[in-house]
């Protein structure tokens, strides 16, 4: 996962129009190159053990899905971003796990959000979300957030490229992690989007 923010913000940068001007029209695929240049680092990106949570009534089960909203933005229908989702996927965790990931929002709308997020062991997710952050993504700057309902979580500092804020934040608790990309955010409001964001992801096998 280490470039993915890198190689995404460039293509989102091309597919925008960011420097000025209205945002480009739809991209063709080959516009976004989203994260196939990650899929050597997924497993230093995901760190843990895939487990099946119990489904016993009366025990919480969290599991991770690909919701059909987010945020209130719909799933892309641009051809390059649906990848960049699909990629997103294959580059965190392993092909055992339980996984969900998926792009949201559109570039003419500057409101994109791409996801991935995957069912797993995390005896310290304080400790798993450190590692990931410094590890995999060394070349940037995280605090520590809220990621809501328990938990651990850090958001990068805004990158801007060509003008579009972009945002990483990394969330775990014992059930579950993910990684969100929040495209034209600035990493103020990303810390007050993480926890939202992840509570449309990872719900409640029970409910």
């Amino acid at each position: 996962m280490r470039a993915m923010v890198g190689v995404l913000a460039v293509g989102m940068i091309a597919v925008s129009g960011c420097g000025g001007g209205e945002p480009a029209a739809a991209p063709a695929a080959s516009a976004t190159t989203g994260a196939a240049a990650t899929a050597a680092s997924a497993s230093a990106a995901m760190p843990v053990t895939p487990v099946a949570t119990p489904t016993a009534a009366g025990v919480i089960a969290y599991t991770v899905v690909q919701p059909k909203t987010l945020l209130g933005r719909a799933p892309a229908t641009e051809t390059a971003l649906k990848e960049d989702g699909v990629k997103a996927g294959n580059a965190w965790g392993s092909a055992s796990q339980t996984k969900a990931s998926g792009a949201y929002g559109t570039a003419a709308k500057k409101n994109v959000i791409v996801f991935a997020a995957a069912v797993a062991d995390v005896p310290d997710p304080a400790a798993m979300v450190e590692q990931v952050a410094t590890q995999s993504f060394a070349k940037y700057t995280f605090h520590p957030v809220d990621a809501g309902r328990g938990g651990a979580g850090r958001c990068s500092d805004s990158a801007t490229g060509g003008g579009t804020p972009t945002t990483l934040c990394l969330w775990a608790d014992n059930y579950a992690a993910g990684i969100f990309y929040f495209f034209f955010v600035s990493g103020a409001a990303a810390d007050t989007l993480l926890p939202q964001a992840r509570a449309e992801v990872e719900v409640d096998k029970n409910k």
